[in-house]
């Protein structure tokens, strides 16, 4: 049978047991020996630093004085030797043996002060006095603080010397940067047992007060410790809670994000300017506002109303005769929007109400303006009207602002493309004139000039005139020919060719019958050449002429009397032929290579001597070929240009092939 569990007597409370003694006598020990530990521990720490304290001021800093003595009196030795070879005064000899004495009493200093700093300090101190010894003894041996040398002499034994100088002069540096070295050392020791000093008599005092709130009794910790506990939860509360806000804020950016990603895309759907303006307000209408309105600014300063939309149709229906007027009711805000280019949210006003042109509904509701901005130019803003259940708030105006930003972009890429294409309409209809209603009055220009030279009837001084007539015209007929060119290479087509077997040596006959009396009349030496047994090229023979005339036409406009232009043909490798034209023209300079086979570019030297068509003609005609062209030069030394056609595809028996014959015949 068990007995009944007692309830301890009151005054058993009182006794103090074993365990009980034990568990109150460590506590209180503890306590006691980190007392004596907090009182003993500053006088033992003080004492170690007062101890290195008294190693620096009086060992080791007369030492590091001493030897940065020594270092300034070599370094002061030189200037006295020189200053007594220069003069012959005496006072400056006197001044480098006053630095010798000076010298050997920091050195007999160091010496008493060496062993007592360490051995390695005692070594520098050696090397010292053997360094500055030999550069003493090396001085005395050249006799140059006996007597004045001649220059000459004095100069080459101060050289001879100037390295033992230099080891002592560095020797002693070294001395003094090790003392310093030593001094920091023993500082930074002292900062180190300070530092000890303080974290142990922290953790001292931490331990002696945690034993005392022991000993004090368990109740109040137990109270803390529930107090720490309510805390924490406080604590895990309000991080739950700021969670759930960091959550919800994140999901609102994504919601933002995904929709100003949504509103670009569908911005940049179309190029059409008027299409692009209404998606604009079609995004602001319903998922930031319930109404929007997109005005542009014109030249002059209005604004017209360029969009409108409402969250109900019929409104939207009436609103939209507003569409295409200008806007003479521009609130103060708008206008301050405007000028400032930073969007605004505007709070309930009669005038942005009117400016809004919504009399049936908005009443009492904010409105959030912003700004049209692209290229550091406002040209129109974009205005919300909230919505009556969710009215705006300041964090909705960025949200707005960026997709103001991500539509005036897409705006302005509109307007740039749609004037973009009432240039190119504009330059089809001219180059449409030009091609065919300028070309058939050139053509009886022509034929008239024809028939008159070849009639007998014209007088001979009237032929010069005639025949300038002529060539004018031909000159036009070519330039229209090369505008149709460069318009095809504009629209990224290749110029059409009628490739067929070629002659290399026959094509540059042609270029240099062509070009030879022009060459002559300007002094100029035109020089043809094409290596031997050139196989056949494939290549239209006028497109390549063009090309050949081109090149050597532009030669020829720059390069001086007595110049050389000269036009080479060589194999390169197996499948294609390599043409250089060169001349010994002025060149070009390098900033401008990157450009000349630009349409219509010519440099200013050029004095406008062509329509700057050639040489993108000429491209355009070689990579229609399947070749390559480039060009290299230097201001002075004449410019190269250089061209590769293909070799015209032949059987292992030398003769073209079946498929090449058949392609040309089909194409005649």
């Amino acid at each position: 049978m068990i007995a009944p569990a007692r309830l301890p007597d009151r005054r058993s409370l009182w006794r103090v047991g074993p365990e009980s003694t034990w568990t109150t006598i460590v506590p209180v020990a503890f306590i006691i020996v980190s007392l004596l530990s907090l009182v003993a521990l500053p006088l033992v720490v003080s004492r170690l630093t007062n101890q290195m304290r008294r190693e620096i001021s009086n060992l080791a800093e007369p030492a590091r004085r001493a030897a940065n003595q020594i270092q300034m009196d070599l370094s002061s030795e030189i200037d006295k030797l020189i200053a007594f070879q220069v003069t012959g005064q005496r006072q400056y000899r006197d001044a480098y043996l006053e630095l010798l004495a000076r010298q050997e009493r920091n050195r007999a200093a160091l010496h008493q002060l060496a062993p007592q700093l360490g051995d390695e300090l005692e070594g520098e101190l050696n090397t010292v006095m053997h360094h500055a010894g030999r550069w003493h003894q090396s001085v005395r041996d050249s006799e140059l603080i006996v007597r004045q040398l001649p220059a000459e002499v004095y100069a080459t034994r101060l050289f001879e010397s100037h390295a033992a100088y230099e080891k002592a002069v560095l020797s002693a540096s070294q001395l003094e940067l090790a003392l310093q070295n030593g001094i920091e050392s023993r500082l930074q020791r002292m900062r180190w047992a300070d530092q000890w000093s303080r974290w142990l008599t922290i953790i001292l005092t931490l331990l002696a007060l945690t034993s005392a709130l022991l000993v004090a009794g368990l109740g109040r910790q137990m109270r803390l410790l529930a107090r720490e506990a309510m805390r924490r939860r406080q604590d895990a509360e309000r991080e739950a809670i700021d969670a759930r806000n960091a959550r919800a804020a994140a999901e609102r950016e994504e919601r933002r994000a995904a929709f100003l990603a949504a509103a670009g895309q569908e911005l940049a759907a179309s190029l059409d300017y008027d299409q692009t303006i209404k998606a604009l307000a079609r995004l602001v209408v319903p998922n930031l506002g319930e109404m929007s309105v997109v005005d542009v600014l014109e030249a002059d300063g209005s604004l017209h109303r360029a969009a409108v939309a409402h969250q109900d149709p019929d409104i939207e229906a009436a609103l939209m005769a507003e569409r295409g007027t200008i806007r003479s009711d521009v609130p103060e805000a708008v206008v301050r929007v405007i000028s400032e280019r930073t969007p605004r949210l505007i709070g309930a006003s009669a005038a942005v109400q009117h400016y809004l042109a919504d009399p049936r509904s908005g009443r009492g509701r904010a409105a959030i303006v912003a700004p049209l901005v692209t290229r550091g130019q406002t040209f129109g803003v974009v205005a919300a009207l909230a919505r009556e259940t969710k009215p705006f708030e300041p964090d909705d105006v960025p949200l707005f602002a960026e997709l103001a930003r991500h539509a005036a972009l897409a705006i302005d890429n509109a307007r740039l493309y749609k004037e973009s294409q009432q240039a190119v309409r504009a330059r089809e209809e001219v180059l449409a004139i030009v091609s065919h209603d300028l070309r058939n009055p050139l053509n009886a220009v022509i034929l008239a000039a024809q028939l008159l030279e070849t009639s007998g009837n014209v007088a001979p001084e009237d032929l010069e005139p005639l025949e300038t007539i002529s060539l004018s015209a031909k000159r036009m007929t070519r330039l229209i020919a090369d505008l149709l060119d460069v318009t095809r290479l504009e629209g990224g087509k290749r110029l059409p060719i009628e490739p067929e077997p070629i002659e290399v040596e026959v094509i540059l006959d042609e270029a240099s019958e062509l070009f030879r009396a022009q060459a002559a009349a300007a002094s100029i030496t035109l020089q043809v050449r094409a290596a031997e047994r050139l196989p056949k090229i494939h290549a239209d023979r006028h497109r390549l002429m063009q090309v050949l005339s081109n090149l050597i036409g532009n030669s020829l406009k720059f390069t001086p009397a007595g110049g050389v232009i000269t036009v080479n043909a060589e194999r390169r490798g197996g499948e294609e032929v390599l043409f250089t034209s060169a001349d010994t023209g002025p060149g070009i300079p390098r900033e401008h290579l990157g450009d000349i086979f630009n349409q219509y570019w010519q440099a200013k030297r050029t004095e406008r001597m062509g329509a700057g068509l050639g040489l993108p003609i000429a491209k355009g005609i070689i990579e229609a070929h399947g070749g390559r062209i480039w060009v290299e030069s230097e201001p002075g030394k004449g410019t190269k240009f250089y061209f590769t056609i293909p070799v015209a595809p032949v059987h292992a028996e030398g003769g073209i092939s079946s498929s090449s014959l058949t392609l040309n015949s089909a194409k005649s």
